[in-house]
């Protein structure tokens, strides 16, 4: 079997990208406070600093006529000194297969293992009998408080796992993807709204996006998932202060034989930027990244029954000057991830 990442996350890059991307705001919030200025300016200017953050990884295989997609998404919020308020992931499994006359099987669920809740069985194979929420969960407490460079030195066995006591007295499952998912996070996080008190969710909407089933000897088949992310940020009363959204576009090669090729790398569409090409066909000469950027935009503020009666089919003109991609499964995340917290 061929394992391939999108990126080679060793710590000592998860390290260095933290340092860089999440340490900057330590001491400007510690000199303006020292300076003589009121408490509630600098109260304010410290919560300007806060971040939020959306990492993704994404792992294929091929092993001859079978192939797997595996998607980790992470939603971090640092506060202004970097530290880590709250965090939380969520994680895709997918399977597709195809027989010697290349007829291609695709999954009938693609629900994420948060989704799944019961009906992924890990709590009974668990020696703490606990589910995979419960573990994850766990996971994300364990990190509240520590800065990102920390959690990129966290000890994990060669299983992935950790081993530190108190974090296994929560979560024996393996933390090493989620943990590099997280560092992805830091190290893209931007200053959009998030402040004390609020919260971040995560939420995931999965769609085959296959149309065709069988490859031939003219013509091999991209059997592919469609993931849309949306991590938010909420304050006290149910409202967006921040959002982030992202999607990726898996897909394997399947060809006549039945066999399976992984690609080498994945990259969300915000990972691409400029290169994924659309603004020559955008009618508002926006990449992809500015729309999802003006859909974000869009969302603050809002409550999620306000985000719910979005209309999806452009007649809202206030978000069509800010996006005019589909915002139909970026929606549906966005609403999952508001569920999430409330």
């Amino acid at each position: 079997m061929k394992l391939k990442h999108t990126a080679l996350w060793s710590g000592v890059v998860a390290a260095a990208l933290l340092l860089t991307a999440c340490g900057k705001s330590n001491s400007g919030s510690g000199s303006m406070s020292s300076s003589g200025m009121s408490s509630s300016t600098a109260s304010t200017a410290q919560n300007g600093a806060w971040k939020t953050g959306l990492g993704v990884l994404t792992e294929t295989t091929d092993d001859h006529s079978t192939g797997k997609i595996n998607l980790v998404a992470a939603a971090v919020l640092l506060d202004g000194e970097g530290k880590i308020i709250d965090v939380t992931f969520d994680e895709l499994e997918s399977t597709i297969s195809a027989d010697g006359s290349g007829v291609l099987s695709m999954p009938t669920d693609y629900r994420t293992k948060r989704q799944k809740g019961d009906d992924y069985p890990l709590a009974a194979a668990s020696s703490l009998k606990k589910g995979w929420a419960e573990q994850a969960d766990a996971f994300a407490d364990y990190l509240v408080g520590k800065t990102p460079e920390e959690v990129s030195m966290l000890k994990l066995d060669n299983d992935g796992k950790g081993t530190d006591a108190d974090l296994l007295s929560g979560c024996t499952i393996a933390v090493d993807r989620y943990r590099d998912a997280i560092s992805k996070a830091c190290s893209s996080a931007k200053v959009l709204g998030a402040a004390k008190g609020d919260r971040v969710s995560l939420g995931i909407e999965a769609v085959n996006a296959t149309s065709d089933v069988t490859a031939t000897d003219d013509k091999d088949v991209n059997a592919g998932i469609d993931v849309s992310m949306v991590a938010v940020t909420l304050d006290a009363d149910g409202r967006v202060t921040s959002a982030v959204a992202d999607m990726a576009e898996p897909a394997l090669t399947v060809m006549s034989d039945g066999g399976i090729k992984a690609p080498d790398m994945v990259e969300t569409k915000l990972e691409q930027g400029d290169r994924y090409g659309m603004r020559g066909a955008s009618s508002i000469d926006k990449e992809w990244y500015e729309h999802s950027e003006g859909f974000c935009g869009y969302l603050k503020g809002k409550t999620r029954a306000e985000v719910a009666d979005i209309p999806s089919d452009g007649s809202d003109a206030d978000l069509m000057a800010l996006c005019t991609i589909s915002i139909e499964d970026l929606q549906k995340a966005a609403l999952d991830a508001m569920a999430a917290v409330n």
